[in-house]
């Protein structure tokens, strides 16, 4: 685990730079939200961010195959599908596997 915690570590300066922000977990779920959205940085309600956290869990959840995107609704959000429930894995380890999809998704990116 410290190699993971190594890398989560990374990410979360590197991120921090580059915003210039103290980059905690939400706000990596919710860059990656407004990536997956693609309307880019604006000014956000706060059930606006709380969607784009949202978004985000669902993209990750997706790369580790328990959601599936079946399309978007009439407001251009994705919609997606449960294929296996994540309410079924352990806090920790839901925590544990989306800290492992945010690595792998925002080094792809950044």
């Amino acid at each position: 685990m410290s190699d993971k915690s190594n890398e989560w570590e990374e990410l979360l300066i590197k991120v921090s730079k580059r915003f210039n922000v103290l980059a905690d977990f939400d706000f990596l779920l919710f860059i990656i939200g407004i990536q997956e959205r693609g309307q880019g940085f604006q000014k956000y309600e706060k059930q606006d961010k709380m969607d784009m956290i949202n978004l985000a869990r669902c993209v990750l959840f997706e790369q580790c195959g328990y959601y599936k995107q079946k399309g978007v609704d009439e407001e251009g959000w994705p919609e997606f599908e449960v294929l296996k429930k994540v309410e079924d894995i352990a806090p920790s380890e839901r925590e544990a596997m989306l800290k492992k999809a945010m690595i792998a998704y925002l080094n792809d990116k950044l």
